[in-house]
């Protein structure tokens, strides 16, 4: 966040001074007493920041973990800002708080935090003043990711399991009609491509450009509508459709990427979907592309977290309460450029996403 004037001197709430915001403004708070020794024995960072950007006060703690021997602005990165802007400032003004995972820079280095803002009022104009935070360490996003991967992993295994001891428990009860055992027969079959996907999928990104492509000429329509079906299979909440044009569908491509693209897109689709609706699915041949999106109604993704969406174990802040693994959007992304294609993506919150990737129609081995 950058300042449109000098930087405030930072406050030391050790020795309880006083700091003029640019508007009229009550910091009778940072003066109580209960309110300096908490701050100043906390082991987290806790301190105001005013409208332009510059701390006004800051605790030890905080001071130790910016190494702030002198006063400057906050410091946030070019994604940092962006977050800051579109996500939690909005917030701030509209509901009063945010609570999230935010980073500072302390030289070159980028710190962590699980962290909570509060907007400060003028408690007789109501004008917005500043900005308090309380702030905790914590480890960088790409270690913490790894972990809940595995967590994650572990749980997506152990679920179909379960499902598949449970069925084959049944299975062996002679009691059991041809029908129900049918039934039975088709969840295990189920549980095990479910399993298979998710052991391929942390294949095909360990493997990464090791893997060799098998190029032959294919139909597209065919390979999707496939993929469509199996995906309508897997839910009974969502309403899948698939349209296709260009006259001559024959491409020259690897099946087996362009078939995990789709599963991977379409799986995420239903995934972040949670209350059902429309998933769409169009295919567009053209005489040196094709071009295929997968639109869906689901929860969306926050702009300033976009761009982060197909790093490995990467998952958006308000997907955090779904299960995932955070590899799909990776493995699609690994897939696309395999297939020297391209992938964008739309989307915004509690309206829907859109994924759209575009594949030369005639691929060439390196």
């Amino acid at each position: 966040m950058k300042s449109t004037h000098q930087a405030t001197k930072v406050c030391s709430l050790e020795n309880e001074s006083r700091v003029n915001f640019s508007t009229r403004s009550d910091l009778s708070w940072i003066e109580s007493g209960w309110f300096s020794t908490i701050a100043q024995q906390s082991p987290d960072l806790i301190g105001a920041i005013s409208i332009a950007g510059d701390w006004l006060c800051l605790n030890p703690s905080g001071r130790s973990m910016l190494g702030m021997t002198e006063p400057f602005p906050m410091r946030l990165s070019e994604s940092m800002q962006q977050l800051w802007n579109q996500t939690v400032l909005p917030q701030l003004i509209e509901c009063g708080h945010w609570h999230g995972q935010f980073s500072m820079l302390r030289d070159s280095e980028t710190l962590w935090f699980e962290s909570q803002w509060f907007l400060l009022r003028d408690p007789f104009s109501n004008e917005p003043l500043g900005f308090a935070t309380m702030s905790r360490k914590i480890e960088p996003p790409a270690e913490r990711d790894e972990m809940r991967f595995l967590a994650d992993a572990a749980h997506e295994l152990k679920s179909p399991l379960a499902v598949m001891a449970t069925s084959i428990d049944l299975l062996d009860n002679d009691q059991l009609s041809i029908e129900r055992k049918q039934k039975h027969f088709r969840r295990l079959r189920s549980k095990v491509q479910q399993m298979g996907q998710l052991l391929d999928d942390i294949l095909v990104l360990s493997r990464g450009e090791q893997a060799t492509l098998v190029i032959t000429e294919i139909d597209p329509v065919l390979v999707c509508a496939e993929c469509v079906e199996e995906a309508q299979m897997s839910s009974d909440r969502h309403e899948i459709t698939f349209t296709a044009k260009g006259s001559d569908s024959a491409i020259v491509t690897d099946a087996n990427l362009l078939q995990r693209i789709l599963v991977n897109l379409l799986s995420n689709s239903i995934k972040y979907s949670p209350n059902g609706g429309k998933i769409e699915c169009r295919l567009l041949i053209e005489s040196h592309q094709f071009t295929l999106e997968v639109q869906d109604s689901g929860i969306g993704i926050p702009i300033a977290e976009q761009s982060r969406l197909f790093q490995s174990f990467y998952r958006a802040s308000n997907a955090t309460q779904i299960v995932g693994t955070g590899l799909g959007l990776a493995i699609v992304k690994q897939c696309v450029d395999r297939l020297n294609g391209q992938i964008t993506v739309e989307s915004a919150v509690q309206v829907g996403t859109t994924f759209t990737i575009e594949i030369p129609r005639f691929a060439i081995l390196p």
